[in-house]
């Protein structure tokens, strides 16, 4: 467990020390995207508007066709004039990045209404401009101009603000999206880290085991079972080692390796340790964490086979079920030898954490009499 919060709390410390370099990068729009988005909405109001005049039977239409265009053109260009300065103004909160949208759009607005303003009533007058400009003047005498830029800039002022915001929304996305990604590598490496960590926990508690073992095979002066364990125990290493422990192996692999592992403790209990071994053909290829069954074997031998005078049977059996494949592995106990001390239960924890960190909660590991 401790492991895994250390690993959690170097992902975000490594998230937040490289967040000040991609945030901007990251919440920038495909600039494709963007372009496209300028170009469709200003298209698509000014087919709207056109077809609408149409459809009312407006005179002159094709001659404010022309002057609606000129415009158009003008309100994609301060559109794309948006567009640059909100690429080069990322603040880091969506709340802030949405503000700062809003606030540059203002002086935009201003430019578009005021180039309105020019094309139909001074550059390209219509016929109905003389009689506006001539109201405009009796309720405004000296600002008329200002107050139709004013009315104007109010009334464009939510056509660019969508846009903004759509830009900003997409933008937030985008990062999100590569937070996301980060997190998920992160997470992915935190994880790796914590199946090596528990990987390299297995071979130096079976190594001290069997260490001991050899010990005392050595005070007993057994050298030939001394000889032939420590071939075993190098055969065994040599194939432990040479796997990766991130790796899934599979089942008959997984129980390959163990029978070496038997084979160093059938030097010590010749006469009492028999294994049994129950495994579906169609079962030999199911995937699992390499020495996944290790430890558990190993209790097996401390609590069944060491402390008894007679023949001790360990059985492992596989089998499918509900979706699931199911390993028990059980060992005969001896009534009349003595209770071993208890473990530190280092080696069933560290098969239930190395199950829970690659499996989550579908997978477990239970024990008992």
């Amino acid at each position: 467990m401790t492991n895994r919060k250390d690993a959690l709390r170097d992902q975000r410390a490594k998230m937040l020390a490289a967040a000040p370099d991609w945030r901007a990068s990251d919440a920038r729009v495909n600039p494709r995207v963007a372009i496209g988005s300028i170009i469709a909405m200003w298209l698509i109001y000014f087919l709207i508007t056109t077809g609408l005049a149409m459809l009312t039977g407006a005179t002159e239409q094709w001659s404010y066709a022309g002057r609606r265009g000129i415009v158009v053109i003008a309100g994609i260009l301060c559109t794309f004039v948006l567009y640059q300065l909100l690429q080069r103004a990322q603040p880091q909160s969506f709340g802030a990045r949405l503000a700062a949208a809003m606030g540059a759009a203002i002086p935009l607005v201003v430019v578009y209404a005021t180039i309105n303003m020019l094309v139909f009533f001074y550059w390209f007058p219509g016929p109905d401009a003389g009689k506006i400009v001539e109201e405009l003047q009796e309720k405004f005498p000296v600002a008329w101009e200002t107050m139709l830029i004013l009315d104007s800039s109010i009334r464009w002022y939510f056509f660019f603000a969508v846009w903004a915001a759509l830009y900003v929304a997409f933008g937030y996305a985008n990062e999100m999206r590569v937070v996301e990604r980060r997190a998920n590598h992160f997470r992915i490496e935190a994880q790796t880290a914590q199946l090596r960590a528990l990987h390299y926990q297995v071979n130096p508690h079976f190594l001290f085991n069997t260490l001991n073992s050899l010990s005392t095979l050595v005070l007993k002066g057994s050298k030939a079972e001394a000889e032939t364990m420590i071939m075993n125990l190098s055969s065994f290493l040599r194939s432990s080692l040479a796997v990766d422990p991130e790796q899934l192996v599979s089942l008959d692999e997984e129980i390959a390796l163990q029978r070496l592992y038997l084979d160093i403790e059938q030097t010590r209990f010749p006469d009492r340790l028999q294994v049994e071994v129950t495994m579906p053909g169609e079962l030999e290829h199911a995937r699992v964490p390499v020495l996944i069954l290790q430890p558990i074997i190993e209790n097996a031998i401390k609590y069944g086979v060491s402390p008894s005078k007679g023949k001790i049977a360990i059985r492992l059996h596989a089998s499918a079920e509900h979706g699931l494949l199911v390993l028990r592995i059980e060992n005969d106990i001896d009534p009349k030898a003595p209770v071993p001390a208890s473990g530190t239960g280092l080696g069933l924890g560290n098969v239930r954490e190395r199950l829970l960190t690659r499996y989550g909660p579908t997978a477990g590991c239970e024990w008992g009499p």
